[in-house]
């Protein structure tokens, strides 16, 4: 029997073959690259394979005494240990038949006698190799469905109709209200009308696509759908499941913390405002011009104070997902008319002249409020970045698809390098303007829960265009992301 340490260093390779010749031509074109064993009949093989590790390849001849290469074939088969061993069948009956006979008994490959030594070679070669595959991919299977089942998220394969051909144990635990045996072959929609149809047709990609927190037998669960372009074994979409349960009550806690320092906040720079408007309109007598322009200034800063308060508590209700949105049909000419009203005193303070350009008077299903917020954001910036004497344009216009509203200014411009971070927390414009940063990432955050988008173009010196994108009513697929021509 070969050694040990070779068998570690080789595939194992038996040949069982009653004609000596036969037997030590095979050794001879083998032994380079395996460790080989020469038996003389099938009783031998049998008795080795009892009593010592399988080989990895059993080069059987087909007609030996006693015990044929077929019916060794037909034993190793019907043994569950030795089923990864390559046979492979050396025979002189070419006929069809025959052929197929010991391919059924297990073999996973025939060669004719006589043949060519190297030809041997290829052939244990590529039984070697399939073999070594499978046995990474049954390591590789193992080692997924170890991660699986441990993995802190509920996770599904849904195949056709997306009904549930996989559930990891969290999966199972998450949906304990149905047998684990009942789980396979349900549809998701049906055992959670939560998931909609309509919410699963919206993921269409690879990456990661959120949707709407659900509750399970009072758990929250945050859900996330992908799907992959190949079958993954039962399906091609995979949706995960995470409890955010304490997370959101976290949130809850924090949004009420938020809320309270924001009306303590509030109340006080609203009574300073109502006190500091008295004066201006003569409670105390007659001011000095000097007095008057500084109590302009202090009740700016006061504004701006609340704005911020009020951009602050705007992210806390984003991120504790308590965002909700009331839809309705909003004629976008009406809704920019009045936010661009109730900002006029800063256009006049500014000396701006601003216009709306609209034909015709489009419409989309929006909530009111947080649409007006995203309109009077990104004129508000506009405002602010737009020197004396200059000029605010608002925009709105239609496709088949969707309605664009653009607000565009003629300040000094955005530099490129600084344009990709304007919708993120926190980010500005290096102008040194004051504010928290927060306004145009709770546009982009408004916008996208109306499955809209969001963009700019800006040439230094030449001012900016800022606008977005809300999906036209009635109309089909997603806005464009595309920027458009700086104009």
């Amino acid at each position: 029997m070969p050694a040990a340490s070779c068998a570690l260093q080789k595939g194992v390779v038996w040949i069982v073959d009653d004609s000596a010749l036969d037997a030590e031509r095979a050794r001879r074109a083998l032994e380079n690259h395996y460790a080989v064993q020469v038996f003389p009949d099938g009783t031998a093989v049998l008795e080795a394979l009892g009593s010592h590790p399988a080989p990895d390849v059993l080069v059987l001849d087909w007609v030996m005494p006693g015990v044929s290469g077929i019916e060794v074939c037909r034993f190793v088969r019907s043994n569950g240990a030795h089923a990864r061993i390559g046979i492979l069948l050396l025979t002189v009956r070419q006929q069809t038949e025959q052929v197929v006979e010991g391919l059924s008994a297990g073999a996973n490959d025939y060669l004719s006698k006589p043949y060519a030594t190297n030809e041997l070679g290829a052939r244990v070669d590529a039984l070697v190799r399939s073999i070594t595959l499978l046995d990474r991919a049954e390591k590789a299977e193992a080692t997924v469905r170890h991660l699986l089942a441990n993995v802190p998220d509920a996770l599904l394969v849904l195949g056709e109709g997306r009904r549930i051909t996989y559930a990891n144990p969290e999966a199972q635990k998450a949906l304990g209200r149905w047998a684990p045996a009942r789980l396979l072959g349900q549809s998701i929609c049906e055992l959670l009308p939560q998931l909609s149809a309509e919410l699963f047709a919206a993921a269409t990609g690879v990456e990661a696509f959120a949707l709407p927190d659900i509750t399970i037998d009072n758990e929250v669960y945050a859900p996330t759908v992908r799907v992959f372009p190949v079958d993954l074994g039962g399906g091609s979409t995979i949706l995960a499941l995470r409890n955010v349960t304490a997370r959101r009550m976290a949130e809850v806690r924090r949004l009420d913390f938020y809320s309270i320092i924001a009306h303590d906040l509030r109340s006080p720079l609203s009574a300073m405002l109502m006190r500091s408007e008295l004066i201006l309109l003569g409670k105390h007598g007659p001011l000095p011009r000097e007095a008057v322009v500084d109590l302009h200034k202090m009740q700016g800063s006061i504004r701006m104070l609340v704005g911020m308060i009020n951009d602050f508590l705007d992210l806390a209700s984003i991120e504790g997902g308590h965002f909700k949105l009331i839809k309705e049909e909003i004629d976008l000419v009406s809704l920019v008319d009045g936010v661009a009203d109730v900002l006029r005193p800063l256009l006049v303070s500014g000396e701006l002249s601003f216009e709306m350009r609209a034909l015709p008077r489009p419409t989309v299903l929006a909530d009111r409020r947080r649409l007006g917020q995203v309109v009077a954001n990104l004129l508000s910036n506009a405002i602010k970045f737009t020197p004396r004497g200059g000029k605010i344009t608002a925009t709105l216009a239609e496709t088949e698809t969707y309605i664009e509203a653009v607000v565009e200014d003629t300040g000094s411009g955005i530099s490129p390098h600084e344009i990709p971070k304007l919708f993120q927390r926190y980010a500005r414009a290096n102008s040194g303007m004051a504010g928290t940063g927060l306004g145009l990432m709770i546009v982009r955050e408004v916008v996208e829960a109306h499955g809209g988008t969001v963009g700019v173009n800006s040439v230094v010196g030449c001012g900016s265009r800022f606008w977005f994108r809300l999906p036209k009513i009635g109309g089909h697929g997603h806005p464009s992301a595309h920027a458009s021509p700086a104009g």
